[in-house]
């Protein structure tokens, strides 16, 4: 995979999973007939009706305007301190039908990027209006949430407005959006009272794609380009987004973006993410690890440096986090946090030094072994089969070394499924002088890069990988984990040691060509030659073929 072709690399996953449609219904109405006034219990409510709502959308359920109710009713709460008709929107809920199972897929801002729905409510505000009457139209998924926020600052201000929600189709880089008849007239309704088109998602992302196909279709359908305007989180660079002449459709239409979050911990006062919590960490600049900044999860720490606050998602997407983190602080393997404000982790800091692979002991490789097995036993995850990663090892396997894995060796065994760590760097670990530590250790496993929930031989060959262990270390540390776990992955760990470095290898390159420019840059491609070289030693011994140097190998920055 030449570095120009970086923007092909397969690394993010979609993150669907099939959910009980009457469960997650259920879980709704409950959560309305007993609601006690709150922003957080709001945020959670408007969370779940969104997802919802976006998912009978999906199946083009006769029902999906009566969730669409429930969602602008919270919306309008949210936004207005109007007293939210809780019993009547759980009344209305328990009569939905709703398909067995439903397909489900995290909204990213709200899991991962600590994009608060009132962020568009502040957002709305900012725009200056053409006339009373705005037509909006979210981009599905979080879109659905997006909207119903919109459409309440809206009104809020005193305009008439309606909404929306769209599902753009086709390649990620080149999205189409086709509206339905119902849709078209809808939109010459909207027309007929000369009214704003808002688009309204979260992004742009690295193609804008989605934001440009409804804008195209708009368009086509007879809107005015100015009337259209795009509301993202996002504020592009248009010459570098990958959708087929983004620069020049972009710059067609008018787009408005949300300012950084004015909704934080009252205790979060020092910015360190973006990288900049490396000064902290390390002492000499020369040994930082690279950052993809604009993935980083955005963390601040409390004025006098005693608290980290670091954003694991809103409603139960928090939640979730948070009760891993509970789980890993009871066993004695990191920090015990404290309740959850705003969507973030609280996290007191620990004293100590962060270790290296030099440091790589009996004693650390032994404790590293016993953390493994505890992810086992404490957090297993129901999968029996990991197709999407699968794809991930061939498709980056092809791309890179221009080698077609065979489909016997490219499914991955899951013998002990588990929400991984994600991230057994040894930076990731602290030595306090009487313990050693994991720190960042509950929200990586599965958040919409890969593996997701997958076998607990991903963590096993990630730390075989990044503490560059060989030979009697590698053995010493998987006999520990033999030991504590009862289980042995000799049979399935060197397919996992391949799709964990070809995984990496290809993260390193797209984060090196989105670094371009900058000192991360350099960082990645240093760290993209060293999985390289993993990965094609691995290819060697999976599939008895090492890769021909020259394919692949160009890494100088576009």
């Amino acid at each position: 995979m030449p570095i120009d072709r970086a923007w092909n690399a397969y690394i993010f996953r979609d993150g669907k999973t099939l959910v009980s449609g009457s469960a997650l219904l259920h879980d709704l109405a409950d959560r309305l007939s007993t609601f006690r006034p709150s922003a957080p219990a709001l945020i959670d409510l408007l969370l779940r009706a969104g997802e919802l709502e976006c998912a009978l959308r999906d199946v083009d359920s006769r029902d999906s305007s009566s969730i669409a109710t429930i969602s602008d009713a919270i919306a309008a709460s949210s936004i207005s301190d109007v007293a939210l008709p809780s019993a009547e929107l759980a009344a209305l809920a328990r009569a939905i039908a709703v398909p067995v199972e439903m397909s489900l897929a995290p909204p990213e801002g709200f899991a991962y990027y600590a994009l608060h729905p009132m962020d568009f409510a502040d957002l709305v505000r900012r725009v200056t209006a053409r006339t009373t009457n705005a037509a909006v139209i979210g981009v599905r998924s979080i879109g659905a949430t997006l909207s119903a926020v919109v459409r309440a600052a809206l009104r809020a201000d005193g305009r008439h407005a309606e909404r929306i929600t769209v599902r753009p189709t086709g390649h990620p880089y080149d999205r189409r959006t086709h509206f339905s008849y119902e849709e078209k007239q809808w939109i010459v309704a909207m027309l007929a009272r000369n009214a704003d088109f808002y688009i309204v998602d979260e992004g742009p992302g690295m193609s804008g794609s989605s934001f440009l196909s409804v804008g195209d279709a708009l368009v086509e359908a007879g809107v005015p380009r100015s009337q259209i305007s795009f509301l993202g989180s996002r504020i592009p660079d248009p010459s570098t987004l990958t959708a087929p002449n983004a620069a020049e459709r972009w710059t067609t239409f008018s787009a408005h973006f949300t300012e950084p979050t004015r909704h934080l911990p009252a205790r979060a006062a020092q910015y360190v993410a973006g990288g900049i919590w490396r000064a902290t960490a390390f002492p000499c600049e020369a040994d930082w690890p690279a950052s993809w900044r604009q993935m980083e999860r955005l963390k601040f720490l409390s004025e006098d440096g005693s608290l980290l606050f670091r954003f694991e998602g809103f409603g139960r997407f928090g939640e979730a986090v948070h009760q891993r983190a509970v789980k890993i602080a009871d066993a004695g393997f990191g920090p015990m946090p404290l309740p959850p404000e705003e969507g973030f982790g609280v996290y007191p800091m620990i004293a100590g030094r962060s270790l290296t692979p030099a440091r790589s002991t009996p004693q650390v490789l032994t404790r590293l072994a016993e953390y493994c097995a505890f992810r086992t036993q404490i957090l297993p995850y129901g999968v029996s089969h990991t197709p999407e990663l699968e794809t991930m090892l061939r498709f980056n396997t092809l791309e890179e070394f221009g080698i077609e894995l065979p489909a016997v060796l490219s499914v991955l065994p899951i013998e002990r499924p588990v929400i991984a760590d994600g991230r057994m760097l040894s930076y990731k670990w602290i030595s306090t002088g009487t313990s050693i530590l994991k720190i960042d250790a509950v929200s990586h496993g599965d958040d919409h890069f890969f593996p997701g929930p997958t076998d607990i031989a991903w963590d096993l060959a990630g730390t075989i990988v990044e503490w560059n262990l060989t030979g009697e270390s590698a053995a010493f540390f998987l006999d520990r984990y033999r030991q504590r776990s009862g289980d042995d992955p000799s049979g399935r760990l060197p397919l996992y040691l391949l799709a964990y470095s070809i995984f990496r290898t290809a993260y390193c390159k797209m984060a090196a060509v989105a670094s371009n420019g900058t000192v991360e840059c350099d960082r990645f491609l240093r760290d993209l030659d060293r999985y390289r070289q993993r990965a094609a030693a691995q290819l060697a011994t999976v599939v008895g073929q090492r890769p021909a140097k020259s394919v692949g190998a160009d890494t100088q920055a576009a």
